[in-house]
């Protein structure tokens, strides 16, 4: 069964900064910021499936209707637990993105980017993870196509064919026995729609074989690890653990684990970022981690996970 949603958007063209909302949509964003920390909790927690999925349109509606004021980009919702806002390093927009349990081998993931300008331009993005059967990683897609994961981070990329591209790291909790991390790729095309994924990287398999038209890249593990995958300023690059084939611990046969050792992706001189296998000069005091949106170890409300313990609410 899919679960479909339909957001409607207005469009808008003056790119503002300063700029604030009234007092009046001011507390108007501060009261329905409220009510969506209810929703947003009832959306993880609840036992009941029909009772997420209405919380979760609830949630929806009550996004859209908030950030329908002019300037409504310039109010900072805060801490959310549970609803990831993710701002561009250059603050030309930020993305809303949450999970929902459908049950414990499935979760839909639900998103909205919204540009910086005065009166609303926002566009969903809707999930059709489950229909990538084939090539994943090679996908350039638009948003009503996207892979589908919470944002916890965006970074600055650079340039391809002279137009800026962006970082998005995301994760998925995906399945009972399986995570997922990803590094996506996020531009805009001529008219200045979102498209994910673009041809940038130049990775090998085990092999040493090229990886050819890669436009993002997904890393699955056992539930039970907690995978690194961060970018990093001082050095440049995205620094993420490498995973090796291991038998599972609870009957969901082989699953991939971090082996504590890190790769990074560098920019080379071609403008392709290239995998680089520890190689590292910086030294840490300890292993660079993310302050990652949700921890593999908790979900988005801070609760503890089980392995093998999936969606539902009440867990």
């Amino acid at each position: 069964m899919r679960y479909r949603v339909l957001i409607f958007f207005l469009f808008g063209s003056l790119l503002v900064r300063a700029q604030q909302p009234s007092a009046a949509d001011r507390d108007t964003l501060t009261a329905a910021r409220e009510r969506m920390s209810v929703l947003i909790e009832t959306v993880y927690t609840d036992s009941s499936a029909e009772r997420r999925f209405q919380a979760c349109r609830d949630l929806i509606r009550e996004l859209v209707t908030a950030l329908d004021r002019p300037h409504s980009f310039a109010y900072d919702f805060g801490q959310l637990p549970g609803l990831s806002i993710q701002y561009a390093p250059d603050s030309s927009f930020r993305t809303f993105s949450w999970e929902l349990a459908v049950d414990r081998d499935t979760y839909r993931h639900y998103g909205a980017l919204q540009r910086n300008t005065e009166d609303l331009q926002l566009t969903p993005l809707l999930d059709r993870g489950d229909t990538w059967l084939e090539n994943p990683e090679n996908a350039v897609v638009k948003a009503e196509n996207w892979l589908g994961y919470v944002v916890y981070r965006i970074a600055e990329g650079g340039e391809y064919r002279g137009q800026p591209y962006y970082f998005v790291l995301g994760y998925d909790t995906y399945e009972a026995f399986r995570r997922r991390k990803i590094i996506d790729v996020l531009h805009f095309d001529a008219g200045g729609e979102p498209v994910f994924g673009l041809p940038i990287f130049t990775t090998y398999t085990e092999s040493g074989l090229l990886l050819e038209d890669r436009a993002r890249m997904i890393f699955q593990y056992g539930a039970e690890a907690s995978m690194a995958l961060r970018f990093d300023p001082d050095l440049g690059g995205v620094v993420y653990e490498n995973l090796l084939l291991v038998p599972g611990n609870y009957g969901e046969g082989p699953v991939y684990m971090p082996d504590g050792s890190y790769r990074m992706l560098q920019l080379n001189e071609a403008g392709m970022w290239e995998e680089e296998e520890q190689v590292f000069t910086h030294k840490y005091e300890e292993a660079p981690r993310e302050a990652a949106k949700p921890s593999e170890g908790r979900d988005l409300l801070g609760r503890e996970r089980k392995p093998g313990g999936g969606g539902g609410g009440g867990r």
